[in-house]
């Protein structure tokens, strides 16, 4: 994909030729596979992990290949960067010593420790490649503490890396292989008993530094030779260094060093922080709970309650949803209170925050009546807990209210499903004395419920022991509550910590976020408190919020998630005080993110229109899965199989496009096209287990499981080459002396891009014959997935006029009523032969919508069939049209002999008892295949389906409606005509004619 997308690069930018892009990603695939050998699964990236991947080896390559060349590219960016800009801004050129370091700017959760891993490898591959493996002295990892640094000993492990933790008892002599990690507050000016002198590591290292930050906030720690960075930079000074932070930008704001700053501007290769990573519906969303300054004891009570009760609801929902929330990957749910300045010695403010934490819950337990009393304003929708004007918690529970809990049964379950307890009793605060600085919270003799976490908890034991309503003593068991809070036997609910959570302490649990003592110019601590709190697995390991996965379809149909998924994939954060909650809110914002404390929420109906109208539509039977229950089939030769399946094989490759962008420098550029086989003497040359075992990878990636591949039948594949077309310059296929590696390696991605081909045609074949037993006609009904049942628009509070437009729509809806809306943003409509209404389609990111809105090319179609309907009745006189919006994987219907092709729309045309089903799908073609391309063959497929189905009252047809104008893809070779006949019409070219066109050629594939 990636060779296809930019075989043009290098003309155009200079950059990576086609070649260089496939060698990067055949790098990638096999870091990938090397450091998923000793792991249960094949690890697998998301697009920006493997963007940085690529990245690293575009940069890796120049750095090794050519520094003087790749110096003088960067500096000619840095001019251009600069000019115009005031010096105070511009950023200084690179020198030498510059190209040693790469940072990597990656958010929480982003999965920066395998990045790193993948990162060793490919810094090795480039040393090994360049003949200078033996440089290398060794590879040091350093992290900020020990805690982090066991787990990352853990982590590379298992990615088959050899690690161990720093001694200097333990140096071997083949330290350049083994990973040694080591905490930068051990590094020192000079060796003592618990520290290591910077001089004991001189040479070439490799020197991995997590948490990249640290040691850049202080000028102490920058400047001189005695700070961590000037200490950490040391290490490097002859060799390389990779450095990964979720939280560069906030390090450098509060250092306020300019040197500093041009040092990581200059730098950090690939920037996914934070508001990227959220930006693409990576992560939890998170709601921030805001109180209003000057609130009162009162008002903060009933507020710490509501905080209680939204975590409570959480709990409800997984204890009742638990095994339906397998396949999501949440966690039973913890409630998280954590200060950003707790040390190893707790401020006053911090131990004043804790205490008030604990007399919250004292109270709550203790004054039934009172806490009743709350519950029940809460669940009555009128909390007066108000921010701005705004009720907080109106809508907040939902869930509750629909299970019918009275206050009084909720304070029950609090005090059993969060507090652990029967009944009431007192608070205790007990001092682990085996387990160093905790202490646990639990209600009279019951098991503990929370735990708190601080550095040294003398000093708050001792607060603690001046408050009436809690119960201090000490406790001698074994073990740890907060190591355990991971593990299914774990009863904590609560957890009350410090620091140590931002750096390294790894959990999906935490569903609920309390804030203590945020202070001003902690921002790198803020951003990484937050991101512990809003990872997720998310559906199938996605990392992906619910709400982000378009068209979703949760497992088992499970109606209850539709409503309230959200509620477990949703952060809520609260504040013990008025200022904290402002702070973190600041913070955030200069992160680049929204803080979704002022958003409105207005569901639209939808009205459905079907009224038993019996419509044919086309379902693969449910249960079917080709991997599961289908034939285990072995790549085979075309001849393998029937007539009408080899048909469907043949492989073309065009190599000129690759030929193009090589040569395009010297201007060699040819209009013949020749064409060529591999042939006994080019297969003499090539590497076959090679080729094997690329091919075994392809399958293996791809989850092709029940697929058989042998090295016998991949040998006779290209040793008989009828089934394949290779245009390629003649020359290409000659020997030429002197440059025979060269060619042998061109001739050995051909044999392998060839059969990668082959097989996916192969595989999809072999699935298209095993579902076609299966597919069947079945008459749509409401209940169908393509039918929605609401809207839910997001709009900033503040935008007031959107709010009124929606809601007077909500109204208009409600009252049978259907008003088109075009103002703003918004651009809302109906057509009544769509089988629901209305339709929604917004011009700008001003307003938000689940699901998602029709795109412009989509509503275009519909606008256009929408006035030809209207203004041609006379078309119409005998026929019946309908029009459904088609959703995407999981619900809508789609076609996996056409590449999992999920067509936009099913329109129906009725004349008498015949019904013609035509699956219409508007998009740009820029980036399709040509004619060739599944989705435009899929005018072919769908014949074949109809005549597997045998029904002789429904005609089936496919359209791609094309918003791209036929000049920008004329080089496909093919006339207007050709395509039109191939059912792909054009959108803007026959604006006025091409519906008529389009319905003439649906009458007339019958």
């Amino acid at each position: 994909m990636l060779a296809a997308r930019f075989f043009d690069l290098p003309e155009r930018t200079g950059g990576p030729s086609v070649d260089d892009l496939l060698r990067y990603d055949q790098n990638i695939v096999g870091h990938t596979l090397k450091i998923s050998e000793k792991r249960d699964e094949r690890v697998r990236w998301k697009y920006f992990q493997y963007l940085s991947f690529l990245f690293a080896e575009i940069y890796l390559d120049r750095y090794f290949r050519d520094p003087e060349a790749l110096l003088d590219g960067l500096n000619n960016r840095v001019r251009s960067f600069n000019e115009g800009k005031a010096e105070a801004s511009q950023v200084p050129e690179y020198v030498p010593d510059d190209l040693r370091k790469l940072a990597f700017w990656m958010a929480t959760g982003s999965g920066k420790t395998l990045l790193m891993h993948v990162n060793v490898l490919q810094y090795r591959h480039y040393l090994e490649l360049h003949g200078r493996t033996g440089e290398l002295d060794r590879i040091i990892l350093l992290t900020p503490n020990e805690g982090l640094s066991r787990q990352h000993l853990r982590e590379l492990e298992k990615s088959g890396f050899e690690a161990e933790l720093f001694s200097r008892s333990s140096e071997s002599l083949f330290t350049s292989q083994r990973i040694q990690i080591l905490e930068i507050t051990k590094l020192r000016e000079d060796t003592g008993v618990k520290t290591v002198a910077v001089e004991a590591f001189e040479g070439n290292n490799l020197v991995l530094v997590d948490e990249g930050h640290r040691g850049t906030s202080k000028a102490s720690d920058v400047i001189g030779d005695k700070g961590w960075k000037p200490m950490r930079d040391a290490l490097c000074k002859d060799g390389f260094s990779f450095e990964y932070s979720a939280t560069f930008g906030q390090a450098m704001k509060a250092a306020k060093n300019k040197k500093l700053t041009d040092e990581y501007a200059k730098c950090i290769l690939f920037d996914y922080s934070y508001r990227y990573f959220y930006g693409d519906g990576y992560g939890k969303d998170y709601r921030i709970l805001n109180l209003e300054e000057g609130s009162d004891e009162s008002f903060r009570h009933r507020y710490l309650v509501a905080a209680l009760l939204s975590f409570h609801q959480q709990q409800l929902l997984y204890r009742d949803r638990e095994k339906e929330l397998q396949p999501y990957g949440i966690e039973r749910p913890l409630w998280m209170f954590v200060g950003s300045s707790v040390t190893k010695s707790p401020s006053k403010d911090d131990r004043t925050d804790v205490i008030n934490i604990l007399r919250f819950l004292a109270r709550f337990v203790r004054e039934r009546e009172e806490s009743v009393g709350i519950l029940k304003r809460l669940l009555s929708g009128r909390t007066g807990l108000s921010y701005k004007g705004r009720d907080l918690f109106a809508d907040s529970f939902g869930y509750l209210k629909e299970k019918g809990l009275a206050a009084e049964k909720l304070y029950d379950s609090i005090l059993s499903g969060f507090f652990n307890a029967a009944g009431r009793a007192m608070l205790h605060a007990s001092v682990l004395k085996e387990a160093e600085g905790e202490i646990s919270l639990h209600l009279g003799d019951n098991k503990p419920f929370g735990v708190i976490n601080v550095g040294d908890p003398s000093a708050l034991s001792k607060l603690l022991e001046e408050q009436e309503e809690i119960v201090v003593s000490e406790q001698s068991v074994s073990g740890s509550l907060f190591d355990a809070l991971n593990t299914r036997e774990s009863g904590i609910n609560l957890l009350v910590g410090a620091r140590k959570f931002t750096e390294g302490w790894s959990s999906w649990r935490v569903s609920s976020m309390g804030l203590m003592n945020v202070g001003k110019n902690e921002g790198s601590q803020i951003i990484q408190l937050f991101g512990r709190g809003v990872r997720l697995k998310g559906l199938n390991f996605s990392l992906k919020r619910s709400s982000q996965i378009p068209y979703t379809r949760h497992p088992r149909h499970i109606e209850i998630l539709d409503r309230h998924i959200e509620i477990l994939e949703t952060l809520n954060v609260f504040g013990v005080s008025a200022d904290y909650m402002q702070q973190f809110k600041e913070h955030l914002e200069e992160e680049g993110l929204p803080s979704n404390d002022n958003i409105e929420e207005i569901i639209l109906p939808v009205s459905k229109t079907l009224n038993g109208k019996k419509l044919k539509t086309i379902r693969l039977k449910e249960g079917v899965d080709f991997r599961e229950n289908g034939p285990r089939p072995e790549l085979d030769t075309p001849n393998s199989l029937c007539d009408a399946l080899a048909r469907k094989l043949p492989v073309k490759l065009d190599w000129y496009p690759k030929v193009s962008a090589l040569e395009s420098r010297n201007g060699a550029v040819t209009a013949v096209r020749d064409a060529g086989k591999l042939e006994p003497r080019h297969l003499a040359f090539i590497n076959l287990d090679e080729v094997y075992f690329d091919l075994v990878r392809y399958k293996n990636e791809r989850g092709w499981h029940n697929l058989t591949i042998s090295k016998e039948k991949v040998v006779e594949l290209l040793k008989n080459p009828g089934w394949y077309e290779l245009a390629i310059p003649s020359e290409d296929l000659e020997f030429s002396p002197g440059n025979l590696g060269q060619q042998v390696r061109t001739w050995q991605e051909i044999a392998t891009s060839l059969l990668k081909a082959y097989c996916k045609k192969y595989y999809d074949t072999r699935r298209a014959e095993f579902e076609s037993k299966y597919l069947r006609y079945q008459e749509l009904s409401e209940e169908d997935d393509n039918f929605l049942e609401e809207y839910r628009f997001q709009v900033e509070a503040s935008k007031e006029d959107y709010i009124r437009e929606l809601r007077d729509l909500k109204t208009a809806i409600e009252s049978g009523q259907m008003k088109p809306v075009s103002w703003g943003a918004l651009d809302i409509f109906s057509f009544d032969r769509h089988l629901y209404r209305p339709l929604v389609h917004l011009k700008n990111k001003d307003v938000s919508v689940k699901p998602v809105a029709l795109n412009e090319g989509e509503r275009q179609f519909v606008k256009d069939l929408k006035s030809y309907y209207q203004t041609h009745p006379d078309f119409f006189e005998e026929r019946e049209l309908y029009l459904l919006r088609n959703m995407s994987r999981g619900r809508g219907i789609g076609f996996f002999e056409a590449g999992n092709f999920y067509p936009d729309f099913i329109l129906w045309l009725l004349a008498g008892d015949h019904q013609y089903v035509a699956f219409i799908d508007p998009k740009g073609i820029t980036r399709l295949r040509g004619v060739e391309d599944p989705k435009i063959a899929f005018k072919d497929t769908i014949k074949e389906i109809e005549e597997r189905l045998t029904d002789p009252n429904v005609t089936l047809s496919s359209f791609i409606i094309s918003n791209t104008p036929y000049d920008e893809i004329a080089y496909w070779g093919m006339s207007k005509k050709d395509l039109e006949d191939r059912h792909v019409l054009f959108q803007k070219d026959d604006k006025n004619t091409y519906i008529e066109d389009m319905l003439k050629r649906i009458l007339a594939h019958s």
